[in-house]
């Protein structure tokens, strides 16, 4: 397989998967690129639009992705390109400004953003305001005076999974604009199968799965229990069908099978105890808890986020604190911490480093000062830090001889690289889970954030677990590829949390 003539690549030549990748994008107008985290979906991406403007006559590209990895995808974008990438976001006047500019190639703007910018270009160009066919057709027709020709859909299954969301409509008028769409993701079913309609009708406007959402539903699914508390679940006899509609339009790439040169990922679980003192502060917890989802019985799908908010609680004790009349307090047993602080000292002694997954900020802030008092160099992400400053904290950590990185799970663990560049394959880089959240698919992007193009050395992940607790339960869903949700709904909250009678 070869590239097109008169068509060359910049920096690296293409991998062969990611060569197949690009020739498969050039067959059809629409296609979905779902290559596993770490094996180069945005080279793919920009050297297919490169080739759209260089051979179909297009200016401009828009990238929509998720707010942490815009400035990721500028880098990508000079990395692989010739072109000017240009970030569409701040305030209202500099969207507007921007995305109506002719003075860039790839303009990048978060999924946020895209139903605001919807809304002040109806504004601004006097559009209707009741929601009508006139009303599509209009809007239709001010985002095509945008003159983008190509629209690359980052991260789809998680950001346009939903029918009926402002951000979902939005993505839809903007493709339903443009000749040449792209949907990137690992795989188009993150949690639910239900999840893929949406994407595809973004993707070719409705002809691989139609334009009404429920028609769609009711042929592949079927409900149980038929009542209101019911799942949509796929009709087996018809999976090989949808599976078939899928992989027309899409190429999907597994890293173990394409990127067999990756150094080895190795798995452990650390077991932490907890001294009695911990433990009754724990069990009285769980006891109040369970008192209070007593009275939920029967209407678990209707509460399962206030069940998942109450969980939280027991994951805050085992990470050393506990919240008090709206105050954080941090518990004089902390098992948890200190046996992340002797793997951290021992880590930094063996000239290694580390990354740690946090859920809570106050995780965050007890690790980052017990690292200060240490003497031992870090730097934190969380989700308060700028998008700016995620990404020069993160590059940071890469380029220099900073050991530790201490992230927040959920606004990290997306869309960015933390393998060392100075990495070797006598060294080992370590992935630690000091907490997990409920969500398989966020622990699989944090995972993803070292295994990937360029890591040199042994990926070890360790989740650090304090027994009998909440800790092992919410590990044990999400080794079996459960989201946590998912699990409760299955067996029950007090099976869940095997409660003693």
């Amino acid at each position: 397989m070869k590239l097109p003539k008169n068509f060359t690549t910049i920096g690296p030549e293409l991998r062969p998967y990611q060569l197949e990748s690009f020739i498969f994008c050039l067959w059809q107008d629409s296609a979905g690129l779902l290559l596993d985290m770490g094996s180069g979906k945005s080279c793919v991406a920009i050297n297919v639009a490169r080739y759209r403007i260089q051979t179909s006559g297009i200016t401009k590209i828009l990238v929509v992705c998720p707010t942490s990895v815009m400035y990721n995808w500028v880098a990508e974008v000079h990395k692989w390109s010739e072109y000017k990438p240009v970030i569409i976001h701040d305030s209202r006047e500099d969207r507007i400004e921007k995305i109506k500019s002719s003075g860039y190639q790839f303009g990048i703007i978060n999924y946020e953003s895209l139903y605001p910018i919807l809304r002040d270009l109806q504004v601004l160009n006097q559009v209707p305001q009741k929601k009508s066919l006139l009303l599509i057709n209009n809007w239709k027709e001010v985002i095509s005076r945008l003159n983008f020709g190509m629209i690359i859909f980052d991260e789809s299954a998680r950001f346009i999974k939903n029918h009926n969301t402002k951000r979902t409509f939005a993505s839809q008028l903007f493709a339903d604009t443009v000749k040449y769409k792209l949907i990137l993701t690992g795989t188009p079913i993150s949690n639910k199968p239900l999840d893929v309609w949406s994407q595809f009708r973004v993707l070719d406007g409705g002809e691989t799965l139609g334009r009404d959402f429920y028609a769609f539903r009711n042929y592949f699914f079927f409900k149980h229990p038929p009542n209101k508390f019911g799942q949509f679940f796929i009709k087996k006899d018809l999976i090989p069908v949808l599976s078939s509609k899928i992989y027309k339009k899409c190429i999907r790439k597994k890293k173990e099978d394409v990127l067999k040169d990756l150094p080895p990922q190795i798995f452990q679980t650390i077991p932490i105890e907890m001294d009695s003192n911990l433990k009754n502060i724990y069990i009285d917890v769980k006891r109040q808890i369970i008192s209070e989802i007593e009275t939920m019985e029967g209407k678990t799908v209707l509460v399962i986020s206030s069940i998942l908010a109450k969980l939280m609680r027991l994951q805050q004790i085992t990470a050393g604190f506990t919240v008090k009349d709206n105050k954080t307090v941090e518990l004089v047993h902390k098992p948890k911490l200190n046996a992340l602080l002797e793997m951290l000292e021992i880590i930094v002694e063996n000239e290694e480093s580390a990354i740690v997954w946090c859920r809570f900020l106050k995780s965050i802030d007890m690790i980052s000062q017990s690292l200060n008092r240490l003497k031992i160099k870090h730097l934190t992400m969380s989700g308060e830090d700028k998008d700016k400053e995620k990404y020069a904290k993160w590059k940071g950590f890469q380029t220099s001889d900073i050991p530790i990185f201490v992230g927040q799970v959920e606004s990290g663990g997306l869309g960015i690289e933390l393998f060392k560049l100075n990495g070797v394959a006598e060294k080992t880089q370590h992935s630690i889970f000091y907490e997990n959240t409920f969500s398989l698919d966020v622990r699989e992007q944090a995972k993803a954030r070292v295994h990937r193009i360029g890591q040199k050395s042994t990926c070890l992940y360790l989740d650090l677990v304090v027994k009998d607790s909440i800790d092992e339960m919410i590990l044990n869903s999400l080794v079996q590829k459960k989201s946590v949700a998912d699990k409760i709904l299955e067996v029950g909250v007090k099976k869940f949390l095997e409660v003693e009678k």
